[in-house]
């Protein structure tokens, strides 16, 4: 059921077109969500979105993929602050 609010989350943050196929979602969020374990050690749903959308967004411009990827290292060394993994 998490899986689904995530997806139905990651939907509602992405510029989402009619037609597209749902399917393409569940490929950003693996993607995402293996980011941010690597990253602080767990995953975090907030986290995942916000990887997933930018991946979803700089999908044809690897340059700038990277550039927007490591826009959120604050954000991780924060998280990692903060959390240090209690959601393990």
């Amino acid at each position: 059921m998490a899986e689904k609010d995530l997806l139905a989350d990651l939907k509602s943050h992405i510029r989402w077109e009619d037609g597209m196929d749902d399917s393409m979602l569940s490929f950003y969020q693996t993607a995402a969500d293996k980011y941010v374990v690597k990253k602080i050690g767990h995953s975090e749903d907030y986290l995942t979105i916000m990887v997933a959308t930018v991946m979803y967004d700089n999908r044809s411009a690897t340059e700038e993929l990277s550039e927007a990827l490591n826009s959120l290292e604050p954000i991780f060394a924060l998280e990692v602050l903060t959390d240090g993994g209690a959601n393990e």
